[in-house]
């Protein structure tokens, strides 16, 4: 059988710990603050280069940070995007931006 502790003790022991608590998240606050790394505002930056004219077509994706972290603000040539934009919609952006050319190698023969 186990000793009963009374109210009184336990709300003394609580208060007890409680103050503990609150001491040692004041010393950890005087401390000097970590500096924690903060990702810049421009996180990636998509260069796509295209032969397939005959002339050299670049084409720049800008990807912004966000509050989500598996999405982004995304600018093409400077032209913001409406929303925030995770991978599958840009790959679907990048795949409508470049679309399929018939390759000249096979059609000369």
């Amino acid at each position: 059988m186990t000793y009963r502790r009374s109210n009184r003790y336990r709300q003394r022991i609580a208060r007890h710990q409680r103050a503990m608590q609150e001491g040692r998240a004041r010393a950890r606050m005087a401390r000097e603050p970590v500096q924690r790394w903060q990702p810049p505002d421009l996180r990636r930056r998509l260069i796509v280069e295209d032969y397939d004219t005959g002339e050299a077509v670049r084409t720049i994706f800008d990807l912004h940070a966000t509050t989500r972290i598996d999405c982004y603000r995304v600018s093409i040539d400077g032209k913001r995007q409406p929303g925030r934009i995770g991978w599958t919609r840009l790959l679907a952006l990048l795949r409508k931006a470049l679309p399929r050319k018939c390759s000249s190698r096979w059609t000369e023969e």
